[in-house]
């Protein structure tokens, strides 16, 4: 009998096995996923013993992601397309003109561009802004890393956004327009164990604030 051991979190569950295999368990859609087919197919006949389960076949689309596959090449596609059209058109931002960069450098963000005044303070307190930097904050979680440090600084004034955070939080919306289809790959030829790259944006002096 093969050993087996158990990693589980809020939603996702990995039952690693001794000789090396792993399956990961993800329980809000019921996702399966091992590198060893016939794991895969164990599980399945067990969980269809104890519960009643539709065969969906390989996965297309979950939580929002889109997943597309060439097995030819060996390569894996993540996007979120739909996802990021419904929130274009919630924001009212779908059709709006396109820009080629996340954040232009124009746009200098600081806590002395918060709201000071009853008027101003009301005026944002119908803006839409933490629900918008919560879509944009999915987005870059799920597929877009692109997007990680300009959302972190949108995402600072939150409890007080200004005009001009709320044009920040625009100009991505622009942005993600025209990138809508990208998203990340997977590529087997690629894939490694062994090393980790890291890269980290160091310019303290673009901080207005600190």
């Amino acid at each position: 009998m093969i050993r087996q051991s158990y990693c589980r979190s809020q939603y996702d569950e990995c039952i690693y096995f001794q000789n090396g295999s792993f399956i990961y368990l993800l329980l809000d859609d019921m996702l399966i996923a091992s590198r060893d087919k016939s794991l895969i197919h164990k599980l399945k006949t067990q969980l269809s013993n104890e519960f009643d389960m539709k065969e969906l076949r390989a996965t297309k689309k979950i939580l929002g992601m889109e997943i597309s596959r060439d097995r030819q090449v060996g390569k894996l596609f993540l996007s979120q397309q739909k996802y990021i059209e419904r929130v274009l058109d919630r924001f009212n931002m779908n059709n709006c003109k396109l820009v080629s960069t996340p954040l232009a450098a124009h746009l200098k963000l600081s806590s002395k561009l918060c709201p000071d005044t009853k008027e101003e303070m009301k005026h944002m307190s119908h803006v839409p802004y933490a629900s918008a930097v919560g879509s944009l904050m999915y987005a870059m979680v799920c597929t877009r890393p692109d997007l990680a440090y300009f959302v972190s600084m949108v995402s600072r004034y939150m409890h007080n956004p200004g005009k001009s955070h709320w044009s920040a939080v625009k100009w991505i919306f622009r942005y993600l327009k025209g990138t809508s289809g990208i998203g990340l790959v997977f590529d087997r030829k690629m894939a490694t164990t062994n090393d980790v790259a890291g890269y980290v944006d160091s310019d303290y002096g673009g901080d207005l604030d600190r």
